[in-house]
C-alpha cells in the first residue's frame, strides 16, 4: 500500500493574509461569497485559505496534476475545508486532453523552510521558453496527458450562474483560461491572476495582453502585485465594473494609494529639508 501524501505544514501561511485575501475581503462582505474558483490549486494551500476566509462559500480548486490532486486531499481533510471541492481538470481553451509540462527542483536558498516543496508550483500545459533550467533551479523533467476543460463549460455542467471571486495562478496559461470563460466573465465579480512581463513560458501572453484582454471584458485593474527582478512577475487583481461593489472598491482603493503617495512624497520632502543629520546631533 502507497504511504499517505505528506504535505508541508501550512499552518504559519494559512496564519498570515496574503494579498490577494486582503483584496478579496476588501470587494466582498465575507458573508457575500458564494462561489470562488482556485484555479492551479497545487496543494490547495490557497483553497483551504478562501474555504476559512469566505465559510459561506463553495470553493472548487482546479489541480490536473496527480500527485498534488493527493496533498489538496490530504490538506482538505487536515484543515477541514468541508466547502472546499477539489476538481481534477486543468482549465483552458477547450475540452479534451493536453500536454502537461511537470515541474521539478529546489533552490538554493530554501526561502520557505527546508520541508516546502518548492518544485511543484511551476508546471504548465505551457512549454518553457527557455533551455535551461528557469530561474536557474527549475526543471521540466516529465510531460504527462491531463484532462482539461473550459471554464464555461463547467459552470454550465454545475449550473453556476455567477462566480464571486477567481484565483488564477496556472504558471503562463492565463490567457487560455480565459478564453475559455467569456461567457462566464461577465458574471464574475473579481479575477485576481499571475502575470510577467517576459516569456517564461512558450506562448505566454504578457502584463501588457492580459491587460487589454481584461479591460475589453469590462473589468478595471484594481491593484498591483510585483515580486521585482527582471522578468516583471507579480499579480494583478481585475474587479468588473458590471458589479456595483467593484465601484466602491475602487474608490477606496484609489484614495488609499493617494494617501500612501502623500505620505511618501511628505517623507521625502522632510528628509530634504532636514539634510544629512551629523552623528553628534540629538
Amino acid at each position: 500500500m502507497a504511504a499517505a501524501p505528506r504535505p508541508a505544514d501550512i499552518t504559519a501561511y494559512l496564519a498570515a493574509p496574503t494579498p490577494a485575501e486582503t483584496e478579496f475581503r476588501r470587494l466582498f462582505r465575507v458573508d457575500a461569497v458564494r462561489t470562488v474558483f482556485d484555479i492551479g490549486a497545487c496543494e490547495g494551500e490557497d483553497s483551504v485559505r478562501f474555504a476559512r476566509c469566505f465559510p459561506c462559500a463553495q470553493v472548487f480548486a482546479f489541480e490536473p496534476l496527480p500527485s498534488n490532486q493527493a496533498l489538496v486531499r490530504a490538506n482538505f481533510s487536515r484543515y477541514a475545508a468541508a466547502n472546499a471541492e477539489l476538481v481534477p481538470l486543468a482549465l483552458s481553451d477547450r475540452a479534451g486532453t493536453a500536454a502537461f509540462h511537470v515541474s521539478s527542483g529546489r533552490p538554493p536558498e530554501l526561502f520557505a523552510g527546508r520541508d516546502w516543496n518548492y518544485g511543484n508550483k511551476s508546471s504548465s500545459l505551457l512549454p518553457a521558453a527557455g533551455n535551461g533550467p528557469m530561474h536557474g533551479w527549475i526543471e521540466f523533467k516529465e510531460e504527462i496527458a491531463v484532462a482539461t476543460d473550459t471554464l464555461d463549460a463547467f459552470c454550465a455542467r454545475r449550473g453556476i450562474g455567477r462566480i464571486d471571486l477567481i484565483h488564477l495562478d496556472v504558471q503562463g496559461a492565463e490567457q487560455l483560461v480565459l478564453n475559455g470563460a467569456t461567457r462566464m466573465l461577465p458574471r464574475t465579480a473579481g479575477v485576481w491572476l499571475e502575470v510577467a512581463a517576459v516569456e517564461l513560458y512558450r506562448g505566454q501572453a504578457l502584463d501588457r495582453d492580459l491587460i487589454r484582454f481584461m479591460r475589453a471584458q469590462g473589468f478595471a485593474l484594481g491593484h498591483t502585485v510585483s515580486l521585482g527582478g527582471d522578468t516583471g512577475e507579480g499579480d494583478h487583481f481585475y474587479v468588473n465594473l458590471r458589479h456595483p461593489r467593484a465601484w466602491l472598491y475602487l474608490a477606496r482603493r484609489r484614495a488609499a494609494d493617494a494617501a500612501r503617495r502623500a505620505r511618501m512624497a511628505a517623507g521625502r520632502w522632510k528628509s530634504r529639508l532636514l539634510g544629512p543629520r551629523s552623528p553628534s546631533a540629538p
